[in-house]
């Protein structure tokens, strides 16, 4: 069959962005790399130590990848070695716990399965301790995985955080992007000229490169464009330009099948996360 010279121009991009079977297999056998053998948990990169932070990005990237977790008791085992019933925190081995390690360790023995019976108190913890934007945009996270509706606590407080950013207009796609996708992710929704003006100014945010930047930085990095596809994803949209974004992902991967956070930077568990759920997102909106 024969395409029309434009049709296969408009093929093109999606075509040499998509990841093949054999680099999808080269990305699965990279985390593995960061399996730590004698806890099963897995670390950030290879000369680190296992972590809660690595243990939900495995969890979460080889699920998004089409493949399963080996012995997902072990890595659930060493979840809960680092909660501390009497605080409700977790923390990651021989640290103390904080709001955000133990919203990732709510997150991650959520996707493992385990009872909640088990760190039930971890949700008291993050309603005493979280009090920046940041802690709050992390523990909502959390809260998110937890269910909504079952949180123990009231969450208004935290949606007039991410309304006090919304409101102000954020000047730059992080902060809005962060602000939305918390106020998103707790159940309330957006009024239409809120979601029009978060998509204009998303929409201007994206970077040359395809991705999303910090502010004063000068290439983009995939936890910040994480961030800004986290709303545009709740907010049920597409971003401005698919085929950039999904090059610009392209451009972080490394010959060990691994993904940097940003493409001049060695592949790590956060670089193939953030990789994983964005590509994730992006074939969900192009349905």
């Amino acid at each position: 069959m024969r395409l029309l010279p434009g049709l296969l121009v408009l093929l093109l991009p999606a075509a040499a962005c998509a990841q093949t079977a054999g680099e999808k297999a080269a990305t699965l056998k990279y985390i593995q790399s960061l399996r730590d053998p004698a806890t099963g948990a897995y670390k950030v990169t290879p000369d680190g130590k296992p972590s809660l932070r690595a243990c939900n990005g495995a969890v979460r990237a080889i699920k998004y990848l089409g493949s399963e977790l080996p012995q997902p008791e072990k890595v659930a085992r060493f979840v809960l070695s680092c909660y501390d019933p009497k605080t409700g925190g977790f923390a990651e081995p021989g640290g103390r716990p904080d709001v955000a390690t133990t919203a990732i360790g709510v997150m991650a023995a959520v996707e493992l399965g385990i009872p909640k019976e088990k760190y039930r108190k971890a949700m008291e913890y993050l309603k005493e301790h979280a009090k920046s934007f940041e802690e709050v945009r992390i523990a909502a996270a959390a809260v998110e995985a937890w269910g909504v509706k079952d949180c123990p606590f009231d969450l208004a407080p935290w949606v007039k955080a991410a309304d006090e950013v919304i409101n102000r207009k954020a000047t730059n796609p992080r902060d809005q992007g962060s602000a939305v996708a918390l106020r998103l992710r707790l159940g309330r929704s957006l009024t239409e000229s809120q979601k029009a003006e978060t998509m204009l100014l998303l929409g201007l945010g994206q970077d040359d490169d395809g991705g999303w930047k910090k502010p004063g930085e000068k290439g983009s990095d995939l936890e910040t464009t994480y961030r800004v596809m986290r709303a545009i994803h709740l907010m049920r949209e597409k971003p401005k330009d698919v085929a950039g974004l999904r090059k610009f992902l392209q451009s972080c991967r490394h010959s060990d099948g691994g993904f940097g956070v940003r493409p001049d930077e060695p592949s790590s568990m956060s670089g193939v996360y953030y990789f994983a759920i964005i590509s994730k997102w992006l074939d969900e909106l192009e349905k």
